[in-house]
């Protein structure tokens, strides 16, 4: 029972049941509402590829109780810089002293096990919170943001006080509150793939492979006179047991030119082809063992004008799609559920208006997330762009954002209780006057 008397629950309704759609619903479960979650498809598609959980993520996994062990969790202790011929350790950030600096780990995190303990986090009868529901199957139509309905295509429409757009980077919850993408195709195209613990034991492949670590191949301009847009990006998850790669190369030298996620895996042939031939053996041969490979069509975006309209909003992917260069595509998902579980707790009245507590919800998350969707867009250009490597390296004044770049002092110091909190006495101080 919540002490505020002006708390009312609310009916949320989740488009979307992906990471950041859970994450969504866990939070707002935690928050005291009745959470449905509306998924276009089975869960079984779900595709295999690493996630990385910083502090900044890591922190509302275990405020909202979350079983991180369960997850599966490799705790990241470096990042390494190698070198695409040799594979030689060009640089190195170690995070030996990070959850001392932080109070939490970095996760490396498989992502379907992470969907699979939020999915159960969500609708378990244990825990804070009444049960999540999910129904799967429903294709999202239309959205009545002032009177709160979702129809989908299978004839259904339902009433929610909360219509929460987690529907991806081709969302129809965006386009029906009137946000139109300025997008064009990256000069990246990517391909996701694995490699078995087993497979690298059972062959003899090299060790390092699995190590605690993410690890990078290329991803800096003018080497070799090898494009810029060819990097590898290597780490383990699930416990070690598998070995998951980014592999990025031009787009234009690429097969795969399609909308959308592709199911159907493709060779190793294209993911080793043009200058993968000069890459470090060692690299290659863990490759050509790999399984799972998938393409992955990488867009940039430019910021949308607004995440809300009436009652409804968007997050995650739907609101701020980013380059993966960062690693910070599932932390800023985290953060906004988290943001809209603390406004539309019981310690503020944004309950009795949501579309006010709405507008909250853009003004603590979109300049945030924001920045980081414009830094990986910088870092696509060059990996010293990269949190972690911005401390090590000197900086590169032509791609330098006037704000500076981008750092894990300023994504993990961040508190966003005290920012809703002294947003939110601002707003009553301006309404007093």
């Amino acid at each position: 029972m919540s002490s505020n008397p002006n708390f009312k629950q609310l009916r949320v309704a989740v488009v979307g049941g992906g990471l950041g759609g859970l994450s969504a619903a866990v939070a707002l479960r935690r928050a005291g509402h009745l959470v449905e979650i509306y998924e276009r498809r089975d869960f079984n598609v779900e595709v295999g590829a690493s996630i990385s959980c910083a502090a900044n993520g890591t922190q509302w996994l275990r405020y909202w109780d979350v079983d991180i062990p369960d997850m599966k969790p490799v705790i990241l202790m470096k990042l390494v810089m190698r070198d695409w011929e040799t594979g030689k350790v060009l640089n190195q950030y170690n995070l030996d002293k990070y959850e001392e600096t932080w109070g939490n780990v970095y996760n490396m995190l498989h992502r379907q096990d992470m969907h699979a303990t939020l999915l159960k986090t969500a609708t378990s009868p244990e825990g804070l919170g009444t049960p999540a529901t999910v129904k799967i199957d429903h294709i999202c139509e239309s959205v009545d943001y002032e009177k709160g309905m979702v129809t989908f295509k299978n004839g259904v429409t339902v009433h929610a006080d909360l219509i929460i757009g987690a529907d991806g980077i081709r969302s129809v919850v965006r386009g029906e509150i009137g946000v139109v993408p300025d997008l064009k195709s990256a000069p990246q195209t990517c391909y996701r793939c694995n490699v078995r613990k087993a497979d690298v034991d059972k062959l003899g492949l090299v060790k390092y492979s699995y190590e605690p670590a993410i690890q990078f191949w290329g991803g800096m301009p003018g080497s070799n006179g090898r494009s810029k847009y060819y990097k590898i990006v290597m780490s383990p998850c699930s416990d070690a047991e598998i070995v998951s790669f980014y592999c990025f190369m031009p787009t234009e030298l690429t097969k795969h030119h399609e909308e959308g996620f592709t199911f159907a895996e493709v060779p190793v042939s294209d993911i080793l082809a043009g200058k993968y031939d000069e890459l470090d053996p060692d690299c290659v041969n863990l490759l050509k063992h790999s399984v799972d490979r998938m393409p992955w069509r990488l867009y940039v975006h430019q910021p949308y004008s607004h995440w809300f309209k009436g009652k409804a909003c968007i997050l995650g992917d739907a609101a701020h799609p980013m380059m993966p260069h960062q690693s910070q595509g599932a932390c800023q998902a985290i953060e906004d559920a988290a943001a809209l579980g603390i406004i539309f707790s019981d310690k503020y009245n944004f309950t009795q208006d949501v579309t006010a507590g709405l507008a909250m919800y853009q003004l603590i998350r979109k300049d945030r997330a924001t920045r980081v969707q414009t830094a990986s867009a910088r870092a696509t250009e060059n990996l010293n762009e990269r949190i972690g490597f911005t401390s090590l390296t000197p900086h590169d004044a032509s791609l330098a954002a006037a704000e500076g770049k981008l750092t894990i002092n300023e994504m993990n110091s961040y508190k966003m209780h005290d920012h809703v909190a002294s947003e939110v006495a601002l707003l009553a101080g301006e309404a007093v006057a």
